[in-house]
């Protein structure tokens, strides 16, 4: 067997343990991204660290790669396709070496261009070139130098059998090279996501930063639903661009908590924002749909607020219900609540028991029900729904870049 041909292939094995190495050290750009896409957004995740001043980075020397596949990995494929012909060759004649040989200093010349153009850029471009990476560049240089000469004499044409044989196994093994290598990179993706995602859930920061993510990921792939809003009360701009449907029950503690900032900010929106309102009581007295009554009471508070409406009272009415502090209230305690806001006790109290407003509230409620609206409180904006109120201010604000405003 020919030393040059053993020595090439011991650097092959060198070259794809080298690449192998450097492959799994180094994350690539867009295996993390990848992974980032999946986890929500890498960049946004990477900032989010709660401390000011800093931020998350890529460590350096990062992979470089061709079409989103690191070069390390193809590196991999490279020696272990090469290194696979020139060891099925050392199986048969002198010949067949000496034309293997020949055959196999191609593309390893071709590695050898690569290779000084991968050089260039680390020193000149990226002003950093890593150990590992001048190593694989090594061996390259030196299987070159190895295979430039003829292995031995010309001792005449291998036996045409013997190298479909050959041809035939080198097709074989570098097609499991290349599996390897793709499940490979399938494999090191999975755990970046895997690590990214825990970094997430083990930061508040990061958690909440990857929760937004998610709902404006989420918003954006939901439909656009239409609502019945010319019956609805109404915050906000008359006629603003950005149209934004609540549903709301007026003894939910979370809908309180949204009223509390709403006005500062519906004003800091400049005419921007049209915002509605539509009752969800969770209540099962006009709410079938609930396997439980989880706000006694909230019926009769969606119907006074449609009567307060029907006098041009919801504002103060709305206001009220969630300044005041109501448990379970019957009807004597709306009553109260609809005189404090200057309506007449006799005409409300009759307001509140008819027909007329009874299917008012159960209609907002088959409307939440066909939106699929199942707590308060359910936002829609422009049609499609915030998957979290919480990060409505960041879901508008989606909107209207989308809208150009």
């Amino acid at each position: 067997m020919n030393a040059r041909l053993v020595a090439a292939i011991v650097l092959m094995a060198l070259g794809a343990g080298l690449s192998a190495r450097r492959w799994v050290q180094e994350p690539s750009q867009e295996r993390r991204s990848s992974a980032g896409t999946i986890a929500g957004g890498g960049a946004a995740l990477c900032s989010a660290t709660g401390e000011p001043g800093t931020r998350c980075e890529l460590p350096n020397g990062r992979a470089s790669t061709i079409g989103g596949v690191p070069i390390a990995a193809l590196g991999v494929a490279f020696y272990g396709g090469v290194g696979a012909l020139l060891l099925l060759a050392t199986l048969g004649s002198a010949g067949l070496q000496r034309q293997v040989a020949a055959i196999a200093f191609r593309p390893i010349a071709v590695g050898v261009v690569a290779d000084v153009v991968l050089l260039g850029i680390q020193l000149f471009v990226q002003h950093d070139a890593c150990a590992l990476c001048l190593a694989t560049y090594g061996t390259t240089f030196l299987t070159a130098a190895l295979l430039f000469r003829p292995l031995g004499p010309d001792s005449g044409a291998p036996d045409p059998a013997e190298r479909r044989m050959l041809l035939g196994g080198w097709a074989l093994a570098t097609a499991v090279v290349l599996v390897a290598v793709t499940v490979g990179e399938m494999w090191l993706r999975q755990q970046w996501h895997a690590q990214d995602l825990q970094a997430t859930l083990d930061s508040p920061a990061k958690r909440d930063a990857y929760d937004a993510e998610q709902a404006v990921v989420k918003f954006q792939a939901s439909p656009a639903l239409t609502f019945d809003l010319r019956e609805a009360p109404r915050l906000g701009a008359a006629d603003g661009p950005i149209v934004v449907v609540e549903f709301v029950d007026y003894l939910c503690p979370f809908c309180r908590q949204l009223y509390g900032g709403l006005d500062e900010y519906l004003a800091q929106q400049n005419g921007r924002v049209s915002w509605y309102f539509k009752n969800l009581p969770l209540d099962t007295e006009c709410n079938p749909t609930l396997p439980s009554n989880y706000h006694p009471g909230a019926c009769l508070m969606a119907r006074g607020a449609i009567c307060a409406k029907n006098e041009g009272k919801w504002v103060e009415f709305y206001r009220a219900a969630f300044t005041g502090q109501f448990e379970n209230p019957g009807m004597a305690e709306v009553t109260r609540l609809g005189v404090h806001v200057g309506l007449d006790r006799a005409s409300f109290g009759t307001c509140l028991r008819s027909p007329e407003t009874i299917a008012a509230v159960a209609a907002d409620v088959a409307e939440s029900a066909r939106a699929k609206a199942q707590g308060t409180p359910t936002l829609f904006i422009n049609g499609r729904r915030a998957p979290l109120w919480t990060y409505i201010e960041r879901l508008v604000t989606v909107e209207s870049e989308r809208l150009k405003l």
